[in-house]
């Protein structure tokens, strides 16, 4: 390099230099050596930021990814696993954008003076984008009572024979509706879990489960809950819910399982 390109380069250090120091990743990492003891864990603060920053990334869209009437929302996975009462910070999250007011919606409210389906519209576009959304996220988004939205929600599922993917439809959660009985009656009419799934916008790997566990209670129908429970190691009202499915879709089985008992002269 010659003495002109080397004194360039050192000019351009000198002036611009700075610039390289003033980041959010420098930023963050400055405040977690001076505020948090990691003066002596640079690297370890170094990755924290990264991790930091790519997850903010994940849930800050840029912003030409976002049109007007829309909004970025943090939702529930749907692939996660379900289970009542869980805690929302232990849930899996993911960023979806949704649409709250749309050209349509102009439409109607300037002609009819009303909105059209926003709240189909907003439990469908998460779920298109891997989320589900919650009564609780609807009621904050469209700024509408929990159990107004419940009514409304079930009134629309009634009217149109369509289960709507919320969270609770979806993952079978809280006091939404269980689907055990939907995917068995489909089942015995002859539907494989795939269709099933898609029938009535469930997630799979579920509606697997619950064809799976309730062959294992129709093996032991005609043994009483406890023992089945400990078999199968599921709660005794669990297993009570799939006998009494099993009982209005395969009575057979439980009339079959008794005669067995019964040719090997012993009890329950």
């Amino acid at each position: 390099m010659t003495d002109k390109g080397m004194l360039k380069r050192e000019y351009a250090k000198n002036v611009y230099g700075p610039l390289q120091g003033r980041t959010l990743r420098n930023v963050l990492v400055k405040k977690l050596i001076e505020g948090y003891g990691y003066s002596d864990k640079l690297e370890i603060a170094k990755r924290l930021v990264d991790d930091f920053l790519e997850t903010i990334g994940r849930f800050s869209p840029p912003v030409d990814r976002v049109k007007p009437g829309q909004m970025v929302w943090i939702a529930r996975s749907d692939k996660d696993k379900q289970g009542y009462g869980k805690r929302s910070a232990d849930t899996e999250a993911k960023r979806a954008i949704l649409s709250l007011v749309t050209e349509e919606d102009r439409d109607m409210l300037a002609t009819e003076g009303k909105l059209g389906k926003m709240k189909v519209r907003l439990i469908n576009e998460a779920k298109q984008q891997g989320t589900v959304l919650t009564l609780a996220d609807l009621s904050a988004i469209m700024l509408l009572n929990r159990s107004t939205l419940s009514v409304r929600t079930k009134k629309y599922q009634k009217d149109t024979g369509k289960l709507l993917p919320t969270a609770g439809n979806t993952l079978d959660i809280g006091p939404g509706i269980t689907h055990k009985r939907d995917v068995v009656e489909l089942y015995a009419k002859g539907y494989n879990p795939i269709e099933i799934a898609r029938k009535i916008n469930h997630n799979l790997s579920i509606v697997e489960t619950y064809i799976e566990d309730m062959e294992r209670v129709k093996i032991l129908a005609s043994k009483d809950v406890q023992t089945i429970a400990r078999i199968t190691r599921m709660g005794p009202s669990l297993v009570e819910e799939y006998l009494e499915i099993i009982r209005a879709y395969y009575p057979e089985c439980i009339h079959l399982n008794s005669k067995e008992v019964n040719i090997d002269g012993k009890g329950n």
